[in-house]
């Protein structure tokens, strides 16, 4: 190998030791402002974004104007209790208390806001509607968990979109507000991420989190919107990081706690409607309270002579004339869908209100059509609900579904049903209807189940023992009959020792009590006699049958 000569390496070695060491370019100044300028509109895209596409902007100096005094006098309220139908009726002029359950906003301060004063403002942000609408939806009109209700509200609040939800939580929204899809299908955080790396990739930026924290307001809810993505993508919803102010006075410093007895009125409605919150049990307890007046329309009022608004009290629910020209209908829905509650001079919950609705009375059943009394005579009453009708019942009055016929002494009954069966109720007979259906355009679902206490009744049967499959039967104190096109007086003195049956025409079945197997078809004309010795089946004349008949009915004649 060919080796240098020490004096050319020396000589190398000398010029390296001479040559001027190379230095990092400084950056020029303007590709400094360059960045700068590529800063600021990254900052102003993001801003805009967020403006445009974050699900709720919380912003406790975006309120309804307040009133420090109450027009019109002490306020001495009246305690609603409505239901849901009552929430879109006219609320008159009046003092009212409502107990409201109240939802707490996932960024806001999770601390109590118990006797503190709060100021009311609407919903805010690209969701504010569909998280109102699944709030208000989910409690009054589909009686949602509170808990279930809040969950699904903070994954909307966070951005996540409907693809990104858990199913149980995409189910909730197909329920309540289908209609709403469109306001939670975009993914604000994957956009504002996509804005930034675009920006970043001809500009040296600072981190976005670091963006994020010079854009105010918005820019908070973004940084907890992506901390709470992280933690309901992780299958939680306990997000411990909450640091957000969000309460009147934040601004100035003035971090005094307001009483809630000495807080303003929010103006709801200008000139007429007043309203405070008072927080007594919080985040998703129904002890909180709206306290609400409601004065005379003022354009109802432009004739009247200059003063202080005047409160007319008139008891909730009582008939109104609403006076004209009224231009905005007051109710309680409309006075409280789609409202926030910001605290004054404490950090507290921004909280969401939603009426406590009392559940409306049951309302009875619409009573099944079965027939009609044809004829009468002596008292015939009606069991009715459990209850006897004061008026005794009369021709042409309806028997429905359900109800017991009872005769007197010396008393007759002829009833038709509406497929033309005919029964005809001697004295002291009790019969109740338990079944009827009859629908001759549906066959398949008619029925009909009659029950004889005690006494004497022919029955004929109608129409329903003519269609195939009939379902036709009568309880006695004995056992079942099934009815197979009959006709037969049936006579009981309420007992299970004693039992005529006067097959004349037709065919039935008895299933005994006890037994769920029907015994053999027995076809007309037979006396079935049921006593201590069991069942006996013997001829039956027609001088038995008159005989019979008589008794039955000295007066009525059958159909």
């Amino acid at each position: 190998m060919k080796t240098r000569p020490a004096s050319a390496l020396l000589l190398s070695l000398l010029v390296l030791s001479t040559a001027p060491v190379p230095q990092l370019a400084a950056q020029s100044p303007l590709t400094a402002l360059e960045d700068a300028a590529k800063e600021k509109l990254t900052e102003d895209a993001i801003e805009k974004l967020l403006d445009d596409q974050l699900p709720l902007t919380l912003n406790a100096d975006d309120v309804y104007p307040t009133v420090n005094e109450l027009p019109g006098g002490p306020f001495n309220p009246t305690p609603l209790h409505p239901t849901a139908d009552e929430l879109n009726q006219p609320l008159p002029p009046g003092d009212y208390t409502i107990n409201t359950l109240d939802f707490c906003s996932e960024y806001s301060v999770h601390a109590p806001g118990v006797g503190v004063a709060y100021v009311l403002g609407p919903y805010e942000g690209k969701a504010a509607g569909a998280i109102g609408a699944l709030i208000w939806r989910g409690t009054v009109q589909y009686g949602i968990a509170p808990q279930t209700l809040q969950a699904v509200s903070w994954a909307i609040q966070s951005g996540l979109s409907y693809a990104q939800m858990p199913q149980t939580y995409q189910a909730i929204i197909d329920q309540v507000i289908p209609d709403y899809k469109s306001e939670i299908n975009g993914d604000f955080v994957t956009n504002l991420e996509g804005t930034y790396n675009n920006a970043a990739k001809t500009a040296k930026l600072p981190p976005l989190d670091t963006i994020l924290a010079k854009l105010g307001k918005p820019g908070e809810l973004a940084l907890s919107a992506e901390r709470q993505r992280a933690i309901l993508t992780a299958q939680s919803t306990s997000d411990q990081l909450r640091e957000q102010t969000l309460f009147q006075g934040q601004e100035s410093g003035l971090y005094t706690p307001v009483k809630a007895e000495n807080g303003p009125w929010t103006e709801r409605v200008k000139g007429q409607v007043y309203m405070k919150l008072l927080i007594a049990g919080g985040n998703m307890a129904t002890n909180n309270v709206m306290q609400i007046r409601v004065l005379p329309s003022p354009t109802a009022n432009a004739g009247n002579a200059p003063g202080s608004p005047r409160l007319i009290r008139i008891s909730y629910g009582e008939p109104q004339v609403i006076p004209a020209p009224a231009t905005e209908s007051v109710t309680i829905a409309t006075l409280m869908g789609g409202m926030l509650g910001y605290s004054l001079g404490r950090g507290a919950q921004a909280l969401g209100q939603v009426p406590v609705v009392a559940k409306a009375a049951p309302q009875p059943p619409t009573p099944v059509f079965a027939g009609t009394l044809l004829q009468s005579e002596g008292l015939v009453s009606i069991i009715r609900a459990g209850t006897t009708t004061p008026a005794p019942l009369n021709p042409n009055d309806p028997i429905y579904e359900n109800d017991t016929v009872v005769t007197g002494n010396r008393a007759r009954a002829m009833l038709v049903f509406a497929d033309k069966t005919e029964m005809i109720l001697g004295e002291k007979t009790t019969m109740k209807v338990d079944t009827y259906v009859y629908d001759p355009d549906h066959p398949a679902g008619n029925k009909a189940k009659y029950g004889i206490l005690r006494g004497m009744f022919q029955y004929i049967s109608g129409l329903l023992a003519k269609q195939q499959d009939s379902q036709i039967n009568i309880d006695t104190p004995v056992g079942q009959i099934g009815i197979r096109g009959t006709e037969l007086i049936l006579k009981s003195d309420g007992t299970a020792n004693n039992l005529e049956i006067d097959l004349i025409s037709g065919a039935i079945d008895f299933t005994p009590n006890g037994s769920t197997t029907a015994g053999p078809m027995m076809s007309a004309p037979v006396q079935i006699e049921f006593g201590a010795s069991g069942m006996q089946v013997m001829p039956f004349t027609q001088d038995q049958y008159n005989t019979i008949k008589a008794q039955l009915t000295p007066s009525l004649p059958t159909s």
